[in-house]
Formats: structure tokens, sequence, C-alpha cells
């Protein structure tokens, strides 16, 4: 009787684990569009983006306009203790960051196609093929058992990776999509601030997205070549 339970408890934990690499398998190969970085499944998944678009350039209209009106009332009254701009250095920086407010697209898209570039040479995988231990790699009684633990340990982190990827992802998509607001903010000295930590937060995601491409290509090659014996 002990005997039937075990087989029995074995083949529900190899079902299991049979089940739990196959969904596995088809989260990585449905996440693997999220490489190309043209936002192309970015507006796919959230059609509403390109609609809120022009709102989005207005109210960076309204912020790059009201910041200079701020700025340049603070400059008028530097007499009574205000520290304010030069106006004709605010006045420049507003006209510069206006264009960049319009061509905000353009510009992000350039980012994105360096990146788009640097995954391409690094060839992202057509599919994936979660390799998992096997049970004659371990040379214990309950070798079972340690192949599903170890095996579901590897598919987590894997899950996590993903998941990861998705959610850098979705950062970009949305600093992209929010860019005319960084730029409205970098029409005075003053809250240029908010402009800078922009860039650096949006060539940081492009860049841990390049970097992606090599951890799951790392992470495969080693999957895909684990010695016996272990």
């Amino acid at each position: 009787m002990r005997k039937i339970l075990e087989l029995i408890l074995m083949g529900l934990l190899l079902w299991i684990y049979d089940l739990f690499l196959e969904i596995v398998e088809y989260i990585a190969n449905s996440l693997l569009d999220v490489f190309s970085m043209d936002l192309a499944y970015f507006e796919a998944s959230l059609p509403m983006a390109n609609d809120i678009m022009s709102i989005i350039i207005g109210i960076g209209w309204a912020l790059l306009l009201g910041n200079l009106v701020f700025q340049a009332s603070k400059s008028m009254m530097s007499g009574l203790g205000f520290e304010g701009e030069d106006p004709k250095t605010l006045f420049a920086r507003t006209f510069v960051f206006a264009f960049f407010l319009l061509a905000s697209r353009q510009i992000c898209n350039i980012g994105l196609g360096i990146s788009s570039t640097a995954i391409t040479l690094l060839q992202v995988p057509d599919s994936v093929t979660v390799n998992v231990p096997l049970e004659a790699f371990f040379t214990l009684s309950a070798s079972w058992l340690l192949m599903i633990i170890t095996g579901f340990v590897m598919m987590w982190q894997m899950i996590k990776l993903f998941f990861a990827v998705g959610e850098r992802f979705f950062l970009v998509g949305l600093l992209t999509l929010l860019a005319p607001w960084a730029f409205a903010m970098g029409g005075s000295r003053n809250t240029s601030d908010i402009f800078k930590g922009w860039v650096r937060m949006y060539a940081s995601m492009c860049l841990m997205m390049v970097l992606n491409v090599i951890f799951l290509k790392m992470l495969l090659a080693t999957m895909g070549n684990m010695p016996g014996g272990l």
C-alpha cells in the first residue's frame, strides 16, 4: 500500500512538474516580443496610449509655458529677495525645449533604435526551450524528488527574469509616453533636475533591456549544458 501511495505521489508531482514546465515555456515565448524595443507590443497591449498622446503634449505645453511665466515672475521680483534666472537664458532654454517637446517621440525613437540595434546584434532567440535537470544527473535514492525541486527553482528564476523584462519594457513605454512632460521641465535651470532624472532613468531602462538579452542567452546556454553527476 505504501509503495502504491509513493508511486501515485511521484506521478502527481511529475505531472505538475511537466505542466509547470509548459507554462514557463509559454510565458517565455509570449514575452519574446518585448525585446524588439519598437513599442509596437506596448501600443498593441495598451491602445489608449495613442489616444491620450495629444492630451499629454497639451499638458506638456502648459507645464513649459507655466514654468516660463513663474520663473520670469521670480526674476522680476529678484529685488525682493527671490532667486531668479537670467531672462535671456530662461527664454532661450524655453525655446530650445519647446522644440524638444514637439520632437519628443522622435528623440525617444533614436534611443530605442540604438537599443534595438544592439539587441538585434545580440540575436534574440526565436523561441525558448527550457532544459531542466534530468533524474540521471543525480546519484541519490530519491533523485526524482531532487530533480523536481531543482527544476522548480530554475523555472521560478526564469519566470522572475521574464516578468522583470516585461516590467522594464512597460516602464520604457511609459517613459516614452510621458516624455513631453520631462522635456517641459527642462525649460528652466531650477526644474532641469527633473529632466535630467528622466534622462538617466530612460537611458538606464534601455541599457537594462540590452543586458536582459545577455542574461537570457547566458541562462539558456547554462541550462542547455548542465553536467551530470551534480
